[in-house]
């Protein structure tokens, strides 16, 4: 039965930080494959929590906190209660979220959204808040060190007022792991996965040509873009935006 089963006997490479690859791994073996593991970003707290501090005891002067990402969810609450406060902080907030990843992020907090787009990507979630905005709303979004403006920006131009915190590090890793370069570089890898435009690009710089041994799967139309843009396409690419639908696009 286990030989049945739409991965088998198919290599995949998952690239995701380490913190945020379990999900991924488990659905890749429970469809059969043989699963490797090479974080391409690292994700960490922030060294410095002055600003974020600061922006904890101004949380009344916002309308909604906006989260694009479930690492965003947990820094952000987490050092919500190291700053010694807890989630009546929030009682005042509407609270809106990405997508389904980060939606469940907020459930294990016992919070729930006020907001969820339809389509899990940057565009839909403004599309969504902008008829709040063009009252004046005030914005709080929580945020990588790193990452697209759109969301800001589309707020902003609906007459929303935008204020953005950086509530944790996104870094790329530098050095492949020697066992993995030698599975890459004998063939023997045939999917990796690329879920998000932060990792494309990690990937390009730290496997440069050893990406055409293996298809790539993409888990948006926004990632496929980069890796496009950096000379590099896709085989497969998910139809909703998320991991299962990820394993889904390798499955078929």
């Amino acid at each position: 039965w286990f030989q049945q089963r739409p991965l088998f006997g198919k290599t995949v490479l998952v690239t995701r930080a380490l913190s945020q690859s379990a999900e991924l791994v488990e659905q890749c073996v429970q469809q059969g494959a043989r699963v490797l593991v090479q974080p391409v970003i690292e994700i960490s707290p922030l060294e410095e929590t002055g600003e974020l501090d600061a922006m904890l005891g101004q949380l009344d002067q916002f309308d909604w906190l906006v989260f694009s990402s479930r690492n965003g969810v947990h820094h952000f609450l987490d050092r919500l209660f190291q700053s010694g406060q807890d989630l009546r902080a929030l009682g005042g907030l509407k609270l809106a979220a990405i997508g389904p990843g980060t939606r469940q992020a907020l459930l294990d907090y016992h919070l729930q959204p006020d907001l969820q787009p339809a389509t899990y990507r940057a565009e839909a979630l403004a599309e969504s808040l902008q008829p709040e905005a063009a009252a004046g709303k005030r914005f709080l979004l929580a945020r990588a060190s790193r990452g697209r403006e759109v969301l800001a920006e589309m707020l902003r131009d609906a007459g929303g007022e935008v204020q953005q915190v950086v509530v944790y590090r996104s870094t790329d890793v530098t050095e492949l792991d020697p066992a993995i370069e030698r599975e890459l570089e004998s063939g023997n890898v045939d999917w990796i996965t690329v879920t998000s435009s932060a990792i494309a690009r990690s990937l390009v710089s730290l496997l440069g040509e050893k990406l055409c041994n293996a298809d790539l799967v993409s888990i948006s139309p926004l990632t496929s873009a980069t890796l496009q843009e950096l000379g590099h396409s896709q085989a497969a690419e998910a139809e909703t935006y998320t991991i299962p639908g990820l394993v889904e696009a390798m499955s078929d």
